[in-house]
């Protein structure tokens, strides 16, 4: 049985959306909501994936990433 779609809250939607615009991206120009725990947790949940070390890390949306991005989040009503 496969797990239900996850979909990210405002603050991971906003790091996701910053990622979309380019394909790897500093983590220093990131916005603030970007701190070491929401990387962590979408580095968890397979929507990017991380390169380098220290002070010169970057990121990139997955494919999964992408897709999550273009999907229709569901109707709270």
């Amino acid at each position: 049985m496969s797990r239900p779609i996850q979909f990210p809250n405002m603050c991971q939607r906003s790091v996701l959306q910053c990622l979309s615009l380019a394909d790897w991206k500093k983590a220093s120009r990131l916005p603030a909501l970007a701190g070491p725990v929401a990387i962590d947790r979408l580095k968890k949940n397979g929507w990017i994936e991380l390169r380098g070390e220290k002070d010169n890390v970057e990121l990139r949306l997955t494919a999964l990433g992408h897709e999550l991005m273009r999907t229709k989040l569901p109707d709270t009503n």
